[in-house]
């Protein structure tokens, strides 16, 4: 039952507004190395993507960052995926800007962290 009130609860969000996607929570056993902030964008010059921001819970500056955004149906499985990359750095603590495009529109879009390089390690410094 309560998947079935899950469920019908995101299907009325995605109707109610669907360029509006949660942030990533981190993971049940601790801090989640990265998170996420996302929804879904369309422009006339980009077309339809995925934009939000990458944090970055590591004690180090990363670079190279490459992203996986997963797109979801109302059941939560995965119906399509896209990859992308983070532009410029992000600093231990921080977050940086991302689009990736997608091809079509989904219920919901899960973002991850495919592959990085460390830079250097280096102080956290507040994310806003």
């Amino acid at each position: 039952m309560k998947s079935v009130t899950l469920a019908l609860a995101l299907l009325v969000a995605a109707h109610i507004a669907p360029s509006v996607v949660a942030a990533q929570p981190p993971a049940a056993d601790g801090p989640a190395e990265f998170r996420f902030e996302l929804e879904e964008a369309q422009t006339p010059t980009r077309g339809r993507g995925v934009e939000g921001y990458v944090y970055n819970n590591l004690p180090w500056r990363i670079t190279n960052v490459r992203l996986r955004v997963e797109t979801l149906d109302a059941t939560g499985a995965v119906t399509g995926e896209s990859s992308g990359w983070v532009v410029g750095d992000v600093n231990a603590g921080g977050r940086a800007y991302f689009y990736v495009p997608v091809s079509s529109r989904a219920t919901s879009y899960r973002a991850s962290v495919r592959s990085y390089d460390k830079v250097r390690l280096e102080a956290p410094t507040q994310a806003p």
